[in-house]
């Protein structure tokens, strides 16, 4: 983990509401795993709190990231404002990533912002066995399947991009056809706790990418907490800055 001052080397739409920024930052990128985030000062004098941001992508040799950001809050606004040139304060990597060794079929589920992270999963550990899916709101909201290294399905809400359904259908289906090793998804939380149950009750590994709030983003603050339940039922709280954003599906209350 390193706090660096990182170059815009580009930011441009990606999608309906989606802005797409390439960071140079040599420092984070090398040290850099799927699934992790950095923490990202809005560059003005008024925002206290950091955007915590997934990486949808990186690049150890060019030191880049990549970064899909919704700016949805005045913090997030500015951020996909800058110009290539303009510099940020971003401390990072921070978090768990995903972890697909000894995978050899792993089946990729994202909605929305979270198939971001999924993208950078997908680089890291699809094969020629492995599927993603993919659900938006419409195919105006799509991005991530040009260039995914895998065959993808994708979903919407409103049927203008493959079939109008959720996600976990084409996931069943699939499942139904050929059982992955294991699961990796991020989303929205009903998408997750969906997800987390078709997984639990076919036995399938499988790692969720928690979205929260976060004050501090290392830990300190215990504003992210998520709870965890044991085999005998009893519960606890994990900080999902710090011990996740990725978490095993056995484990994580989606409903809590």
């Amino acid at each position: 983990m390193q706090e660096i001052r990182a170059k815009v080397l580009s930011c441009e739409p990606l999608a309906a509401g989606l802005i797409r920024i390439i960071l140079h930052a040599p420092e984070i990128a090398a040290q850099a795993k799927a699934g992790q985030f950095i923490h990202m000062l809005v560059p003005d004098h008024a925002h206290v709190l950091r955007r915590p941001i997934s990486l949808m992508a990186f690049d150890k040799e060019a030191g880049t990231l990549t970064l899909a950001i919704q700016p949805k809050g005045s913090g997030t606004q500015i951020i996909c404002a800058m110009k290539p040139g303009d510099e940020i304060t971003c401390l990072g990597p921070l978090g768990t990533g995903f972890d697909g060794a000894g995978a050899q079929t792993i089946y990729f589920v994202g909605g929305g912002v979270g198939v971001a992270p999924i993208c950078g999963a997908m680089d890291a550990y699809a094969t020629e066995t492995s599927h993603a899916f993919f659900g938006f709101r419409g195919a105006q909201y799509a991005y991530g399947m040009t260039q995914a290294p895998c065959a993808v399905s994708a979903v919407s809400d409103d049927g203008t991009l493959g079939e109008k359904a959720l996600v976990t259908k084409p996931l069943l289906e699939k499942i139904g056809e050929k059982r992955p090793d294991l699961i990796m998804a991020c989303g929205p939380t009903p998408m997750l706790a969906a997800v987390q149950k078709i997984a639990l009750e076919q036995g399938i590994p499988c790692q969720l990418s928690l979205e929260e709030r976060m004050g501090c983003a290392i830990g300190a603050c215990l504003g992210c907490n998520v709870k965890i339940v044991a085999e005998d039922g009893s519960w606890t709280y994990q900080r999902v800055c710090k011990d996740g954003p990725v978490f095993d599906a056995k484990v994580v209350d989606m409903h809590g």
